[in-house]
């Protein structure tokens, strides 16, 4: 069973203002004119969904929080009902078309949503699909963006060649070193409404070229920084492939297990986070390296406090030891080699 998310514009009403002359435009008679008028001359969405649309698909339109966009969705609910579909609608919060607003809470909005009912769907078995061709070309944009990160095939009529043009899940892995490098950091900006001059106090503790990048992923209005909407679905995804990853089995030989239960709770809560990451595959490949005197890996590369050495054999990873720079414990294992046949007993780890 198949779920398709539809971004909702106000075509359906520009067109019928036109072609019904003189005549009410409402709910009622939006309704009568989807009826009798050619699917792919009555509405963008209408147009793209006649294209896709599958029997028993469910339906659900996102629509502004306007007047114009509810009217819109509602006749388009309706029709669809009367089809026999099931159909749900939801408005975005925030999405006005105040241009400032727009900009930066619309789109943040419609990501937010856009992702909430992609997990949702997933989660009652659906194959989830976004039909992007209503709303303005930003909202297309962003829905394009997040169905690429949350593998969701997109589609939206080309304005050129008027057919129906499918973008399929983008069969890449995505370099989220940006957000793991600094998940904390994303992790509190995300948590609350932050201002702008305590998120300033935070990057001024990054190198210049760092702080930056983060930079693109953020937005202020009105004295408070949060993320953009393309920071909003990139932290998102990122949260996501760490819970795909989730089942992915690491091992701690004895010598880490002791590491990890001496340490206190802070340090075993940094040595967890990266372990979480140590899972996700795109991260492993991105930020290991090689060191001298080791057969191991050692994440993530870089300055960052903790550091794990480990190798990996079928579909698991085995970790010979935790090490951390504040104690030298890193510096000494390198000085003294990290060999795997050294290590024995390990055991699966199964922190969070």
């Amino acid at each position: 069973m198949r779920t398709i998310l539809t971004t909702v514009g106000t075509s359906l009403l520009n067109n019928a203002k036109r072609d019904l002359k003189g005549e009410e435009v409402n709910e009622h008679g939006l309704a009568n004119y989807l009826r009798r008028t050619d699917p792919e001359r009555a509405s963008a969405e209408t147009n793209s969904l006649s294209r896709i649309l599958q029997e028993g698909d469910r339906i659900i339109f996102l629509h502004s929080q306007t007047e114009e966009g509810k009217l819109c969705a509602q006749a388009l609910e309706r029709h669809y009902r009367s089809r026999d579909h099931d159909v749900e609608l939801r408005e975005v919060p925030d999405l006005t078309y105040a241009e400032r607003r727009f900009k930066m809470r619309g789109l943040r909005s419609l990501v937010a949503t856009m992702i909430e009912l992609i997990r949702r769907e997933r989660q009652h078995g659906r194959e989830v699909l976004i039909n992007a061709t209503g709303g303005f070309k930003a909202e297309i944009a962003y829905a394009t963006l997040v169905g690429l990160l949350f593998d969701v095939p997109v589609y939206y009529i080309h304005e050129a060649f008027r057919d129906v043009i499918q973008m399929p899940p983008a069969p890449i892995g995505w370099d989220y070193s940006l957000l793991a490098d600094h998940e904390e950091f994303f992790e509190w900006i995300a948590s609350d409404l932050r201002e702008t001059a305590d998120v300033d106090a935070w990057l001024r503790g990054l190198p210049e070229e760092v702080r930056e990048e983060v930079r693109l992923l953020l937005v202020e209005e009105e004295g408070y920084t949060f993320l953009s909407p393309a920071g909003e679905a990139f932290y998102e995804a990122y949260k996501e492939r760490l819970q795909q990853a989730e089942g992915v089995p690491v091992h701690l030989s004895s010598k880490a297990r002791a590491t990890y239960e001496r340490v206190g709770p802070e340090i075993a809560r940094r040595f967890a986070r990266a372990l979480n990451k140590l899972r996700v595959r795109e991260l492993r490949i991105s930020q290991s390296d090689r060191v001298r005197n080791s057969d191991c890996l050692v994440f993530p590369r870089g300055h960052c406090g903790e550091r794990v050495f480990y190798f990996e054999d079928g579909e698991a990873i085995y970790v010979c030891e935790l090490a951390r720079h504040s104690d030298r414990s890193y510096e000494r294992l390198i000085a003294c080699g990290v060999r795997r046949e050294a290590y024995r007993d390990f055991q699966r780890w199964e922190g969070r």
